[in-house]
């Protein structure tokens, strides 16, 4: 509210409600590097960033060239004529590629007509870069869906697409998390791009082509199937936790309980790994761990800190996050990432529903994601 206050938009709220100019005007650089950070990159079997001179590309799906839907549901002022879509976004960073746009399908419908031509663009092709998803009026407000996975016949044309042989990069246009198992096995690489706004073209360009490295991460548990949701990290531990040798426990008969992707997943193009983290218990509980670049690029990580209270009068999540740390790190450098929690951040809401601080065992855990399999642990005593 501050924020809107200074820049004047309270001082006539319903102004821009009567087609007048907006208080304020598209920064494109803000736009474009917002965009950037925003997106996150899901799978990467190698094929990105692409080659300088990547060949032809066959650029294929419903929104390829749909430069008003990068805006999303809450465009407030945007105008789609500002945005840039994907395909004039590659035109302009690679010009001297070949790049052949095929649409195949509908984001929604049930016609499949153009999926040949968008299979025979992929055969020419050196690599396919498939946009699908869902429209910007699939989100927002008055906008639930009953069903999480590809609208109309996308999953066809994925999949026809995907069995041409080529390396297919998938860029996935969305307000939610969209369950496509199929998609996530066989693709190159996938790249959640959320609706990015208007310099979604130019943004998508930077990060396929190297010229700006992924360093976001997921800010949701993403689902294997919708029979998950609601799914999180910071579930309570049942009385029978999952056991693939015992039939009577939490699991499901058809899928692993594990999501599809933990929540704070996000690749780079670089790799990183935490070291074992250290813990000194004072006025503070402060908490260190090492983070290094192992790769062969900068590149930036997050890294997360979360708390366990194992034994509690009031059962306790598995993991609660308690902090993160974005670090921005040279190929091969090293840095140390600190965390210092206050005693409050300790407390729950007991049985009664007030706030207290139980003294007792805590585990601390340190990683890049919520993947149990990552975390580093280390353990303290309260008082």
């Amino acid at each position: 509210l501050v924020l809107k206050a200074r820049l004047g938009l309270l001082d006539d709220p319903y102004r821009r409600c009567q087609g007048a100019e907006p208080a304020v005007r598209l920064d494109r650089r803000a736009a474009r590097a917002a965009a950037v950070r925003s997106m996150v990159l899901l799978r990467n079997e190698g094929v990105l960033p692409l080659s300088p001179a990547p060949g032809r590309v066959a650029l294929v799906g419903p929104l390829a060239d749909a430069a008003a839907e990068m805006l999303g549901p809450w465009v407030g002022t945007g105008r789609s004529e500002e945005a840039v879509g994907i395909l004039a976004g590659l035109r302009a960073a690679l010009p001297g590629t070949v790049i052949e746009h095929v649409p195949g399908v509908a984001v929604e419908g049930d016609t499949e007509d153009g999926i040949p031509a968008a299979v025979a663009a992929a055969g020419r092709a050196e690599v396919v870069v498939l946009c699908i998803g869902e429209r910007a009026g699939m989100s927002g407000e008055a906008a639930s869906r009953a069903r999480i996975d590809l609208p109309g016949r996308q999953a066809a044309l994925a999949a026809a697409v995907l069995g041409v042989g080529r390396p297919v990069v998938v860029l996935l246009f969305s307000g939610r998390s969209i369950v496509m198992p199929e998609v996530f096995a066989r693709a190159a690489a996938v790249l959640a791009c959320w609706f990015p706004g208007s310099e979604a073209g130019h943004a998508v360009a930077a990060l396929l082509t190297g010229r700006e490295s992924p360093s976001a991460g997921l800010a949701v548990t993403w689902p294997r199937d919708v029979g998950q949701v609601p799914i999180a990290y910071s579930v309570r531990s049942g009385g029978r936790p999952e056991n693939p040798r015992d039939h009577y426990t939490s699991r499901y008969l058809d899928l692993p309980n594990a999501p599809e992707f933990p929540f704070g997943h996000g690749l780079s193009y670089t790799s990183f790994a935490v070291g074992e983290p250290r813990v000194e218990v004072g006025a503070r509980i402060e908490v260190e761990a090492e983070v290094a670049n192992t790769g062969g690029r900068e590149g930036v990580a997050t890294v997360f800190l979360f708390l366990r209270d194992p034994v509690a009068s009031v059962a306790r999540p598995v993991l609660e996050l308690r902090g993160f740390r974005k670090v921005a790190l040279g190929a091969g450098e090293r840095r140390a990432v600190r965390f210092a929690l206050e005693r409050a951040d300790l407390a729950f809401l007991d049985a009664v529903l007030e706030p207290v601080v139980e003294p007792g065992r805590f585990e601390l855990h340190v990683g890049l994601s919520a993947d149990p399999a990552g975390l580093r642990r280390v353990d303290f005593v309260l008082d």
